[in-house]
This record gives structure tokens, C-alpha cells and sequence, in this order.
């Protein structure tokens, strides 16, 4: 299966905005209701949140939502401007409003709620880029630093974020080539091996592909899910059409996508996992059949 994204550029369906403003701030009144439209670069580089001052509604947009935010999407996004985002966000907590509608979710209706979902949301951000700041100019790894930067408890327990949607580690790498680049600093990944090099000698190495598609199997087994994912990987990057392994790397995934919280991830898991099992051809003589994964509860390991 070849992997990568196609996001064919289209402006099918859209229709121009009829009136524009400048500048960071635009008031406006319509039917009589009193309407500040406010510049808050986040998510969106052109989101704009919308304040009902006499009401004390704050209808945020994007760049505000009950989970941790998106910084750094899979889907193939560049990183979001996080520095913009932290500021977005401190403009709306000095409005102290009573009520929040987010671009997505329900409705805050507390101002002292609002407060600290819209601070917690903040701290969140800027603790994680500033704890990445730090790393890189301490000349951390992005590796290095997705094992070293944790939430503080507070945070990490606070339900606007959690990591339904985006994630600390994809935030760090994302902040981390952002700022520092593609280059992790060592010089052995300035020309890396290609995948299917690699596979070569590290197949050959543990003595053969049999004793490979042995150890994915028995790394299902074990619930090594990730580690049999790898190792199919290894096998797939020879043979594209290795049946055996395709079915090691569909069962690891799907494994991982039940176990795991955050939904673009889950997503990603099972589509990928769908698609190479609709993409498998039977091939002629006798499959093994591979042992089905045991389901336990928790996140993926």
C-alpha cells in the first residue's frame, strides 16, 4: 500500500465574503445587536471570534474547543502558529465573558467555567512550547523531547484537555520543525538508508523473513502491538505483496486504533488497516493463520 496524501486544491462551492475588515478588532451592529468581530489567528489563520458585549457572549470559533488542540494535524496541515494561538487566547480571557459557544461542543454557561477552560486552554499551549523551546536550545531530540514533556497533573487532568483530537507529541514535532527544522542534529539521519535497505539487512540479520513474520506473530501475542506493526513494516518494504505480513500489520492496527483515545489516530489505525485488507489478493497454496490479538482495556501501550 503507498501511503502519503493527496488534498487536491479546489474552490468549488466557495462564495466571497461580501464585506472584509482590517486590522486586529471591527464593531459592528445587525437587527440592533452590538457585534465585535476580533482577529484570533490559531487553528485557523483567519479565524475570527465573534463578542456580543452587552450579552457577555463569546462565540470563540476554532480556536478554542473542549480537547487539546490540534497543533500539528496528521492530515498533512503545516504546524499551526502557536505563539498567535497563545496570544488569540489572551485576548479572549481579558473579555471575562459569561458565556462561551466553541467553534465545536457544548456551550460554557459560568463565567468563572469560561475563565478556566480558556486559561487552562492557553497554559496547555504555551507550556508545551515553551518546554520545546527549551529542549532545542538545549539541543534535545524530538524523540528526546516527546518522552520528556508531560502536561503538569493539573492540566493533564483538566477535561478541556484531553487528548481527543490533538496530542503533546505530535505538538512538540510539529513545534520542533517549525522552529529547528527537519534535522534531529544527528549526523547519521543526514542520509538515511532507504526503507527497503534497511529492511534488507535487518530481515537478514535475525535470520531470514520467516523468523521476522515469527516474531510480528508472536509480538501479537504479547500485545506488542506497535513493535509487530514495525516488523511487518520491515517485510512489506521487500515484498509489498506479502499476505502474511499485510495481516499482521491489518491485526496491529486495528489493535492500536481500538485502544486509542484520541480519534484522529483511531481513524488513521483502522482506515489503513480497512484499506490493506481490501487491497489483499489471495495467493495460491496454504496461508498460516495468524493468531487474533486479545482485547484489554487501557490505551495503546
Amino acid at each position: 500500500m503507498e501511503y502519503g496524501r493527496v488534498t487536491p486544491h479546489t474552490r468549488e462551492g466557495f462564495i466571497p465574503p461580501t464585506k472584509t475588515f482590517d486590522g486586529d478588532e471591527e464593531d459592528l451592529t445587525i437587527a440592533g445587536v452590538q457585534l465585535k468581530l476580533i482577529f484570533t489567528p490559531g487553528e485557523a489563520d483567519e479565524n475570527i471570534s465573534v463578542w456580543l458585549p452587552d450579552r457577555k457572549v463569546l462565540i470563540a470559533g476554532d480556536v478554542f474547543l473542549k480537547t487539546f488542540p490540534n497543533i500539528a494535524p496528521l492530515r498533512g496541515l503545516p504546524t499551526r502558529p502557536v505563539e498567535k494561538w497563545i496570544s488569540s487566547l489572551n485576548k479572549l480571557i481579558a473579555l471575562d465573558p459569561d458565556f462561551v459557544v466553541p467553534g465545536h461542543m457544548g456551550t460554557i454557561q459560568d463565567a468563572a467555567k469560561a475563565k478556566d477552560a480558556l486559561v487552562a486552554s492557553r497554559d496547555g499551549i504555551k507550556f508545551v512550547y515553551d518546554r520545546t523551546m527549551e529542549g532545542i536550545a538545549k539541543g534535545k531530540t524530538p524523540d528526546e523531547l516527546v518522552q520528556e514533556i508531560k502536561l503538569p497533573e493539573k492540566l493533564a487532568k483538566h477535561p478541556y484537555l484531553q487528548e481527543f483530537y490533538g496530542t503533546v507529541a505530535w505538538s512538540v514535532r510539529g513545534i520542533y520543525s517549525q522552529n529547528a527544522g527537519w534535522f534531529d542534529g544527528n549526523p547519521t539521519k543526514i542520509f538515511p538508508m532507504t526503507d527497503k535497505e534497511r529492511a534488507e539487512k535487518l530481515v537478514a540479520m535475525i535470520g531470514g523473513r520467516e523468523r521476522m513474520l515469527e516474531s510480528a506473530q508472536a509480538a501479537l501475542e504479547v500485545e506488542e502491538f506497535q513493535w509487530a506493526a514495525e516488523q511487518a513494516d520491515y517485510l512489506l518494504a521487500l515484498d509489498p505483496d506479502d499476505s502474511l505480513a499485510t495481516e499482521v500489520k491489518v491485526r496491529a492496527l486495528r489493535a492500536l486504533g481500538e485502544r486509542q483515545m484520541n480519534a484522529t489516530a483511531r481513524n488513521y489505525y483502522l482506515t489503513v488497516a480497512n484499506s490493506l485488507k481490501e487491497s489483499q489478493s489471495p495467493k495460491p497454496g496454504k496461508q498460516v493463520p495468524l493468531p487474533l490479538p486479545r482485547r484489554s482495556s487501557g490505551r495503546d501501550r
